[in-house]
């Protein structure tokens, strides 16, 4: 049985611009394993995303005090039929997911939890990414809160003021069981 080249889709939105470089890197990796991947920036192109002709799909997005964009919800909501037929995935970006706290990583996962029930979307694997702090594109109020949050989990930031927490390693251990799940869902899916 031969199993074809399989087709990702991976839809974000970004803030900052962690969470474009994030699905950028997976992008990548995916490609360089030879699979085709389809990046649809939400916030670019939102009217115009689909998720309909895809063997498995990849959504990411930033959590922005307790929230994610509203991009993200149009999009989860407009394919909800794609997101249940194909292997999925969701990548939370947020400070929290680098956290030692506990509590905070399960606050973390609460606010992606009520993302999916609320959007009526069982994705197969839900990956916490920690994201960056880019001074330069924060006010002075979210430039210290965002300093504080960092500090206090002993980070040091760095003098250029972008500071990134991404586990860039533990990402790319994602995109290798991502893909075996595809896979085998693709097997599934193949005739004999």
């Amino acid at each position: 049985m031969v199993i074809p080249m399989l087709r990702y889709l991976i839809a974000y939105a970004s803030r900052e611009g962690q969470t474009d470089k994030i699905a950028h890197h997976v992008a990548h990796r995916l490609e360089n394993d030879g699979a085709l991947v389809r990046l649809i920036d939400l916030k670019a192109h939102e009217t115009e995303a689909g998720a309909d002709d895809c063997d498995a799909v990849i959504i990411a997005g930033s959590v922005h005090i307790g929230w994610f964009d509203p991009e993200l919800s149009s999009f989860v909501m407009r394919h909800g039929e794609a997101l249940r037929r194909c292997p999925s995935a969701f990548l939370p970006v947020s400070l929290s997911a680098a956290s030692h706290e506990e509590s905070e990583r399960s606050a973390i996962d609460e606010i992606a939890q009520r993302f999916v029930a609320e959007h009526g979307w069982k994705p197969d694997v839900i990956y916490h990414v920690a994201g960056a702090v880019h001074d330069r594109l924060l006010n002075p109020i979210e430039r210290a809160v965002l300093h504080a949050i960092v500090d206090s989990q002993g980070v040091e930031r760095h003098p250029s003021g972008d500071t990134e927490l991404t586990d860039w390693s533990g990402l790319d251990r994602f995109v290798r069981d991502f893909e075996a799940l595809a896979q085998s869902g693709a097997s599934r899916n193949t005739p004999a």
